[in-house]
C-alpha cells in the first residue's frame, strides 16, 4: 500500500468516525463531566489520524471542510487552507451578537530518538490513562495543541451547548509563523463582537495579552569541499526536555543546538583543527531543541584530546543541569565523509549559533515573573546532500522597542557571519483591554462555577488573537483552554479532568453574552 493511498484511507476512516459522532446543530443537552470528557476526546481522536504538521495542512483542511458539510453547514476555505463556517444560533438565541470560536489545525511533530515516524503520513498513537486522567502519545507529541481546542469547538457545533450565532475560524500554520491568522480575510471578522480563542493551556486561567514575535531565517546554498583531514567523528547531545520557546523559556532547559555549538567553539579555543561535514538540530523556531548532532573530521593525532574535551564538557553540562536535565551524550567514529563545508562557512555557522542570544533576555518590571523578551535558537542545519544551511531563531517581546533592538542585533550578527537573513513577523502584540466585556463575563462565570477567582494572565508567547485584533481592533477577545504540559515535545500531556472546567466556562460565556 503506497503512503499516499494510506493517507487518503486515514482521512476516510477519520471522516467515518467523526460522522458517527456528529449530532444536530440545534438544541443542547446537559452533560456530566464524564460525558464532556468522552465527547471531547471522541472528537479529538479523528484528528490524530490525519497528518497535520505545520506547512502540510492540506489533508486536515479537507477533513474539516467535509466534517462541516456533513453537519449541514457551508464551509469556506481560502487560498492558504484556512477554514471558516457559520453555525446557526440555538433556538431563542438568534438575536445574540455574532461571536467567533477560533483554533488552529496544525501541530508541532516531535519524535522520540530512534522512533520511525513519518509526520506526513503516519498517525499519532494515543495513550489514555484514566487512572492518572491523562492523554499522551507513544513516542511523539500528542497534538492536543491545538487539537483539543478543535475538539471542543466540534462539540459546540454538534449542538452540545446553547449559543448565539457563531462563526468558526480554524487556521493553518499557527506553530511556525502564524501565517494562517495573518492571511485571514477581513470579511471573516466582520460583524463579530467577540472572539474566543481555544488555544490556551491552563484551565484556571484566562489569557488576555501576548507578546509579538519574529523569526530570523537563514536558508541558502553554501559551498562544500573535499575534506583534508581523515578521522571522522559523530557527536550527539540528546534526550533534553525541550519545550515551548515562550511558555518554557524561563525553566532553565538546555538548548541542544547551543550546547553542541559551544563544544565546537571549545575546539576552536583549544586550536584543534576540525572540518564540519554536517550539523542537524531542532524542528521549529518556537520549540526548544531536544537534541543536536554533527559529524566532524579531525586529524587522527587529535582524537584523544577531542575525546578528553568531550568527556570534560559532558561532566560540566551534567553538573550545571543536574536539577533540570538528564542528558545523553555520544561520541563515536563515523564512516568516512566525502564533503565538508567550506572553512569560511563553518566559521560563520558555528560563530552564529554559539553567540546569538538564546533564552530569557529580560523579565517584566510590571508583571512579576513574566518574561518580557527572549530568543530561541530553534533550528540549525548544515546539509551536505542539498549543500544548504538553515538557521531559525524565534524572538519574542511585549515591548516594541526591545523587539526592534533584538531583531536588528540578530540580523547584524547573521550578516557578520556571512549569511543573508530574512525576518518573518510571526505574531502581533495583543495588548490587555481593561474595558473588556467578554473578560468580565468570563470572570463572573468562572467564579460562580468554581467558587474562586480565575487567573487573568499575560504570557510570553503569541496566539493568533494579536493578528485578529490588528485587523479588527473592535473585537473583544480572550483565550482559554484545558491543561496541557510539555507541548511540542514527546512528553506532551493533556489532563482530562481539566476539560469540563473549560467546557463549562465556554458554555457559561456563550449563554450569558447578550447585547
Amino acid at each position: 500500500m503506497s503512503k499516499h493511498f494510506k493517507s487518503l484511507l486515514i482521512v476516510l476512516i477519520s471522516m467515518f468516525v467523526a460522522m458517527s459522532l456528529a449530532g444536530c446543530v440545534n438544541g443542547a443537552t446537559e452533560l456530566s463531566d464524564k460525558e464532556v470528557i468522552n465527547l471531547v476526546i471522541d472528537n479529538f481522536m479523528p484528528l490524530t489520524k490525519v497528518p497535520r504538521q505545520s506547512h502540510h495542512e492540506e489533508m486536515i483542511s479537507q477533513y474539516l471542510m467535509d466534517w462541516a458539510e456533513y453537519n449541514g453547514l457551508q464551509p469556506k476555505r481560502d487560498k492558504v487552507n484556512n477554514v471558516m463556517f457559520d453555525v446557526p444560533a440555538t433556538k431563542g438565541m438568534e438575536s445574540r451578537p455574532l461571536g467567533i470560536l477560533q483554533g488552529h489545525m496544525d501541530m508541532v511533530v516531535a519524535v522520540a530518538d530512534g522512533k520511525e515516524f513519518d509526520p506526513l503520513h503516519d498517525t499519532i498513537s494515543v495513550i489514555r490513562n484514566d487512572e492518572d486522567n491523562t492523554l499522551t502519545a507513544d513516542g511523539t507529541s500528542l497534538g492536543a495543541d491545538d487539537g483539543i481546542g478543535l475538539a471542543i469547538i466540534k462539540g459546540v457545533v454538534q449542538g452540545k451547548m446553547k449559543h448565539g450565532p457563531l462563526r468558526i475560524i480554524i487556521t493553518v500554520n499557527e506553530e511556525d509563523g502564524m501565517t494562517g491568522a495573518t492571511s485571514v480575510d477581513d470579511s471573516w471578522l466582520e460583524g463579530a463582537v467577540f472572539l474566543i480563542n481555544i488555544d490556551n493551556e491552563v484551565s484556571e486561567q484566562i489569557l488576555v495579552s501576548t507578546a509579538a514575535g519574529n523569526n530570523l531565517i537563514v536558508n541558502e546554498s553554501v559551498s562544500f569541499v573535499s575534506p583534508t583531514l581523515t578521522s571522522a567523528l559523530s557527536l550527539e547531545i540528546s534526550n533534553l526536555k525541550g519545550g515551548h520557546s515562550g511558555v518554557d523559556i524561563d525553566k532553565g532547559r538546555l538548548n541542544g543546538i547551543r550546547a553542541l555549538a559551544t563544544f565546537l567553539a571549545t575546539l576552536n579555543e583549544k586550536n584543534i583543527r576540525y572540518e564540519l561535514a554536517s550539523f542537524e538540530g531542532g524542528t521549529a523556531g518556537n520549540a526548544i531543541p531536544t537534541r543536536a548532532g554533527a559529524v566532524i573530521v579531525i586529524d587522527e593525532s587529535d582524537k584523544t584530546e577531542v575525546t578528553t574535551l568531550f568527556n570534560k564538557f559532558k561532566s560540566e553540562l551534567n553538573e550545571a543541569y543536574a536539577s533540570v536535565e538528564q542528558i545523553s551524550f555520544e561520541l563515536s567514529d563515523s564512516s568516512p565523509v566525502t564533503k565538508v563545508v567550506a572553512e569560511s562557512v563553518k566559521a560563520g555557522f558555528v560563530n552564529f549559533i554559539a553567540s546569538v542570544n538564546d533564552g530569557v533576555r529580560d523579565f517584566s518590571e510590571d508583571i512579576p515573573g513574566l518574561v518580557e523578551s527572549s530568543s530561541n535558537l530553534g533550528v540549525a542545519k548544515l546539509n551536505p546532500l542539498e549543500q544548504k544551511v538553515e538557521i531559525t531563531t524565534f524572538m519574542r517581546s511585549s515591548k516594541v522597542a526591545i523587539e526592534t533592538l533584538m531583531r536588528n542585533n540578530q540580523v547584524a550578527l547573521a550578516r557578520e557571519c556571512g549569511f543573508s537573513p530574512t525576518i518573518l513577523h510571526t505574531a502581533d502584540a495583543w495588548e490587555y483591554d481593561p474595558n473588556s466585556k467578554l473578560l468580565e463575563i468570563a470572570k463572573d462565570v468562572y467564579k460562580k462555577q468554581n467558587g474562586a477567582d480565575v487567573d487573568v494572565a499575560a504570557v510570553h508567547a503569541g496566539v493568533e488573537c494579536g493578528s485578529f485584533k490588528k485587523n479588527n481592533p473592535s473585537i473583544d477577545m480572550i483565550s482559554i483552554g484545558p491543561d496541557i504540559i510539555n507541548p511540542h515535545t514527546i512528553n506532551e500531556t493533556l489532563y482530562l479532568n481539566s476539560i469540563p472546567r473549560v467546557w463549562r466556562l465556554l458554555e457559561g460565556i456563550l449563554a450569558n453574552y447578550d447585547v
